[in-house]
């Protein structure tokens, strides 16, 4: 693959368009792959504090959840700036380089932009499908900076009909491309006559977009002011304003104060929602400094019942050590979700493998397909609702090995080398035993595309285990009557231990009531009344549903390869009226941990 990706026609990567001729030449020709961008999916009408979504708790627990209105509570920006953008990332078809960084915490995301310093930034497809799986916004940047950029307002505001053809080409680029709107970052001075032009624009703009993608997003950058100046205001006031005003929210640059985010709740009255408070991950004369400190931060930003724009959140692949970076994934946006709101998938038929977008291996029904690392978050599958609960015990180990001075001798080098590398191994080795959270991801096997989510049995509550639970998705899943549900496992051990499903349901009739999914058909937990129960179909009935399935879905004697562990897949019918709020899991049995494969609901006729 990688020679193939090396020679790979222009068609097949994705590109920014770095000049004002290239925006108003931009041909669709150019971009084939316009086809493979998926539509943005639903989500949830509802949404829950992160806070109430830590990944076990107690069944007790488990009942009515206190939800919130979507439109009603603060929302997440992410920007994405990774060393300047279009990586890996821009190859159509994907990379084999699969330790590229990925995003899989979607769900407590509203808008993720694709940010770099070219004019106009189109986000690459790979995200774009990541982002609309998942619900989530994803937009494009448009950045004119210092004399350059003022160059290109200059050809822009040369005439009416120039302002209108540039607009109409950024419409038409982000329709066809299927992303949904734009970050406006315009860091250089205007002439104090082209002000009001610049206001005609966002506002045209804004109309436009909104006129071809009902759904689309125009986001102010706090830069230019109503002056003309180059002046980061840190604030909503009346000097961005009118930029505000005239789109669909702002997002606040980093240097804000207690005293500026009151102006901002203030001055915004009922938009409050729609300004973005600008958070520097990498903590540039930023508030907590960023980092694993960039909860502070947020904290501070929802006692003013602002969103928050996060900038950056690839800091944890940029500068600290790729091998480890799922683990401190986990413990960065773990220390955020508190002070997050929380969506879920809401449409019917849904399935997922948990696949984060890359493997080391490619798996088709618990079978190898391909024998060698990929990359491709077009491929990436809807994943959990909820961070693991790894602690911060490996952050100092997987920072990055220092680098052995120029100046050491030869000798001294070789040691230093040899000790680094003695260092790795026992790094690797504390990181692993220690951080192992109860549901994360697992790359070394996969029933569907490049991994799974591997589920740890809680040791400390095993007298209850049969009262405990881990949450796997927040969702919103209307069901009218009969309804399969499709469970791949494998045990991942020596000892054999089940994987039970649990369903939080909201009755039509307004009752709420659990329902669990046994994967042991003799009778499961004695504390659990027959009628929450539901067991696995024989073969029989299973085939007599297999038209109805997809493919993956479908019977299949358990598979696996000489030697292995098999994965086990089960089908269960249920009788549902009403809505599927959440779905969780327990384990019974000796063993420690199961891996979750696949999941599937799919109406079906009875």
């Amino acid at each position: 693959m990688a020679s193939q990706l090396q020679t790979e026609p222009a068609g097949l990567i994705c590109k920014p368009l770095k000049t004002y001729a290239e925006v108003l030449d931009w041909d669709p020709t150019a971009v084939p792959w316009a086809n493979t961008v998926m539509g943005l999916q639903p989500r949830s009408r509802h949404n829950l504090r992160g806070a109430k979504q830590i990944c076990h708790g107690f069944m007790s627990l488990w009942r009515q959840p206190f939800r919130y209105e979507r439109n009603s509570t603060p929302k997440t920006l992410f920007c994405h700036d990774l060393q300047g953008g279009y990586l890996e990332d821009r190859f159509v078809v994907g990379s084999p380089k699969c330790k590229e960084y990925r995003f899989f915490h979607w769900g407590c995301i509203d808008i993720f932009v694709y940010f770099s310093h070219h004019l106009v930034t189109i986000p690459p497809p790979t995200w774009i499908n990541a982002g609309h799986l998942h619900g989530v916004r994803v937009l494009g940047t448009l950045i004119t900076e210092w004399d350059a950029g003022k160059a290109v307002w200059d050809q822009i505001f040369e005439s009416d009909e120039s302002l209108e053809t540039f607009v109409n080409c950024l419409v038409n680029i982000c329709k066809y491309v299927g992303f949904d709107g734009y970050l406006l970052n315009v860091e250089n001075k205007l002439d104090p006559c082209q002000v009001e032009k610049m206001e005609n624009f966002v506002k045209i703009l804004h109309r436009k977009l909104h006129d071809n993608v009902p759904h689309a997003q125009l986001i102010w950058y706090d830069s230019v002011t109503t002056e003309g100046k180059l002046k980061w205001q840190n604030e909503l006031n009346n000097l961005n304003r009118t930029f505000f005003d005239n789109c669909d929210g702002i997002f606040l640059n980093y240097n804000w104060t207690e005293k500026t985010l009151l102006n901002s709740a203030v001055n915004a009255g009922v938009r409050m929602l729609d300004v973005y408070v600008g958070v520097d991950v990498f903590g540039r004369k930023c508030f907590s400094g960023g980092g694993f400190n960039t909860w502070q931060a947020l904290k501070f930003i929802q006692e003013y019942k602002l969103s928050v724009a996060l900038f950056a959140p690839s800091w944890v692949h940029e500068t600290l050590d790729p091998d480890h970076f799922v683990c401190l994934e986990y413990i960065f946006w773990k220390k955020l979700w508190n002070y997050l709101y929380i969506h879920g998938p809401s449409h019917l038929p849904f399935s997922t493998s948990f696949c984060q977008g890359y493997g080391k291996r490619l798996y088709h029904k618990g079978k190898v397909i391909q024998d060698h690392p990929w990359y491709n978050l077009s491929k990436q599958q809807y994943q959990p609702s909820v961070p693991s609960c790894l602690n911060d015990c490996c952050i100092e180990r997987s920072e990055k090995p220092k680098e052995v001075s120029s100046e050491q001798t030869q000798q001294s080098g070789d040691d230093a080398l040899q000790s680094e590398e003695s260092g790795l191994v026992q790094k690797e080795s504390s990181c692993d035993k220690m951080n192992k959270g109860c549901v994360q991801h697992h790359n070394r096997d996969a029933f569907q595309g490049g991994g799974c989510l591997e589920i740890q049995r809680l040791r400390l509550l095993e007298a209850a285990e049969d009262l405990y639970f881990h949450r796997l998705l927040m969702c919103d899943f209307s069901c009218n009557g009969a309804t399969v549900f499709v469970v791949s496992t494998k045990n991942n051990d020596d000892d054999i231990t089940n994987l039970d499903l649990m369903l939080l349901i909201e009755e039509n009739t307004g009752k709420y009531s659990m329902k669990v999914l046994y994967a042991d058909p003799s009778g499961g937990s004695t504390s659990v009344a027959r009628d929450y129960k539901a067991f696995p179909l024989q073969p029989a009935e299973v085939q007599d549903l297999n038209e109805q399935l997809p493919v993956v879905a479908r019977y299949q004697p358990m598979y696996s390869t000489e030697g292995d562990v098999p994965w086990e897949v089960r089908h269960y019918l249920l009788n549902i009226q009403g809505r599927i709020l959440e779905i969780g899991a327990t384990l019974s049995g000796p063993g420690n941990s199961v891996l979750l494969g696949y999941l599937g609901i799919y109406p079906v006729r009875p």
